[in-house]
């Protein structure tokens, strides 16, 4: 994996092949939707649990 990926314009450099692998942008990018998926369904999780205290 390569952080200046030549398929993300991060390195001017005209021999850079097609990229293999994924890069380490989509590593992090990745990442931060499962970190976000896993945050709504523990919010909502809460605000289920909450609703069903109080109505009853």
């Amino acid at each position: 994996m390569d952080l200046f990926d030549a398929e993300l314009g991060g390195r001017d450099d005209p021999e850079a092949g097609e990229g293999r692998g994924c890069s380490w942008v989509t590593v992090v990018i990745l990442g931060i939707f499962v970190l976000l998926a896993v945050l709504v369904h523990t919010f909502f999780g809460w605000v289920g649990d909450l609703f069903s205290a109080v109505f009853s």
